[in-house]
């Protein structure tokens, strides 16, 4: 296990996730440094999609606490931890409208209106998309483009980590090779740093030099 260092953006300490007296977590501890890409694989229903919900407070957890860039996050607000720590999911929800609706519908809500509203063009060359897509009607996109919707959506808040929960299962060959080659941009280009759940192992070593594994709630450095 990697040395757990106060420098680091993101500490976990013990996190126990229990449910029905069954520890779906169990002590888990890891850190994340600023701008590394991480991957957690594991077997179906190990908890890899539980710890991501931990992290941006869709979860409480038992026991245990999250530490980012030195504050216990459950003791911030939530909607705050979320803005911090964005969670992209395995199918993203895209709304009626068009992509450039999807990308401004964060800074409708109250909590979010003194935020400065992004540069949506800019967000769309971030994820490999050119600005012609925001006129597009989102009900139309492939589904490689709605992860990328989805994730510049994410982007649009400055968060200081984004999660990605299984970005390419839902995906043919060719299409998750496109998202893991932007993923890989948003870490090495643009300093992005990055949380990426894969039951492939394959594509965890396309996208990170640190992989690591979450077996029966326990968590070990591949």
């Amino acid at each position: 296990m990697k040395h757990i260092k106060y420098s680091d953006l993101l500490i976990v300490r013990n996190l126990t996730v229990n449910s029905d007296g069954v520890n779906i977590l169990d002590g888990v501890s890891f850190s994340l440094s600023k701008g590394e890409c991480l991957c957690l694989t594991g077997p179906s229903g190990a908890g890899k999609t539980v710890l991501l919900k931990c992290l941006n407070r869709l979860i409480k957890p038992s026991a245990g606490e999250i530490l980012l860039d030195g504050h216990d996050t459950g003791k911030m607000n939530p909607v705050e931890v979320r803005k911090q720590i964005c969670l992209v999911g395995q199918l993203p929800v895209l709304f009626a409208g068009t992509v450039k609706d999807n990308l401004a519908y964060p800074f409708t809500f109250r909590a979010n209106q003194n935020l400065p509203v992004p540069d949506y063009a800019t967000l769309m060359e971030n994820v490999g998309l050119s600005p012609e897509y925001l006129t597009k009607n989102a009900s139309k996109l492939s589904g490689g483009e709605r992860q990328k919707v989805a994730t510049a959506r994410a982007l649009g808040l400055k968060p200081a980590i984004l999660l990605f929960d299984e970005p390419t299962a839902a995906l043919d060959e060719a299409s998750k090779l496109v998202i893991d080659d932007q993923i890989r941009k948003l870490n090495r280009d643009y300093g992005m740093t990055i949380i990426v759940v894969t039951h492939d192992m394959e594509e965890a070593r396309r996208l990170s030099r640190r992989i690591l594994r979450i077996k029966e709630g326990h968590l070990e450095e591949i």
